[in-house]
């Protein structure tokens, strides 16, 4: 995740937003084509999710987080998902996420129990929620959404499979191509909500 001095200014939310369905997307090589061709044209708002952290880390820690993960967006199932991460997304950026096309207002729910860690916005990310898993030792990212859950706060303790937000295109994806951009992170320090060390979430989500 980008060092705090290089994120936008803090322009944090609690409110959620009305939205609508639109219809399925034909398939998800479409939504990575078109989220390629967005963000290379945008590099100067680049989604840099996670950085190298010196975090404390163990097979074990990745094995829990693993049984208790479950995928952020209903109605997908495992066998939708696509290995995005690391993708090039131009300006020798890598995508350090992956991306989950749904339809637009599509609930998007706690990956994991814990809490919010953050609600924030960004020219990049557009409304972004940062939340911690039930460790503590990692940080789980859900951009792009057109919406917060109502009562949604920094704080807030979450259960997992509680609605937080839903799918949408806000920051630099592209707009007509609602989608998820879920990221996760290790991190020493969980209070520097913007900084972790990648974690593939594909490898963990794929025999869900």
């Amino acid at each position: 995740m980008k060092e705090k001095s290089d994120l936008p200014a803090d322009t944090s939310h609690s409110v959620s937003a009305s939205v609508s369905l639109p219809n399925v997307l034909s398939s998800t090589s479409s939504v990575d084509s078109a989220v390629a061709q967005r963000t290379d044209s945008t590099t100067e708002n680049s989604l840099s999710v996670v950085t190298p952290s010196p975090a404390p880390f163990s097979d074990a820690a990745l094995e829990t987080l693993r049984d208790e993960l479950i995928i952020p967006v209903t109605g997908v199932f495992s066998r939708e998902l696509r290995d995005t991460f690391t993708e090039a997304r131009g300006s020798n950026r890598v995508h350090d996420a992956i991306d989950i096309p749904a339809p637009r207002g599509t609930p998007v729910i706690a990956a994991t129990p814990g809490r919010v860690l953050k609600l924030f916005t960004s020219k990049a990310g557009g409304l972004m929620v940062y939340a911690a898993d039930s460790s503590e030792r990692f940080i789980l990212m859900y951009a792009h959404l057109d919406g917060y859950a109502p009562d949604l706060i920094d704080g807030a303790p979450l259960k997992r499979g509680q609605t937080i937000g839903s799918v949408g295109t806000t920051g630099n994806a592209p707009p007509n191509v609602p989608h998820l951009h879920f990221a996760i992170a290790r991190s020493a320090d969980i209070s520097k909500w913007w900084q972790g060390a990648a974690v593939n979430p594909y490898t963990l989500l794929k025999n869900k």
